[in-house]
């Protein structure tokens, strides 16, 4: 399986918010993701950073 984490920027701090995100969608200026499992996170005031594809991780930081 190839689920993601998103890793989210602050304060100069690197923090997991999610693991195993199968989905993330972009809406409203939020960014929503979701988990195998079901759970859903909705992040407001971020904005994808980077994509890793090869370590599979997304990465986030505060709106400018």
């Amino acid at each position: 399986m190839c689920q993601s984490k998103v890793i989210v920027f602050e304060d100069g701090k690197a923090e997991v918010v999610m693991t195993d995100v199968t989905l993330l969608e972009v809406k409203d200026g939020k960014i929503i993701v979701k988990n195998l499992l079901g759970k859903e996170l909705v992040l407001e005031g971020y904005e994808i950073d980077y994509i890793d594809f090869i370590s599979h991780k997304v990465y986030l930081r505060l709106s400018v």
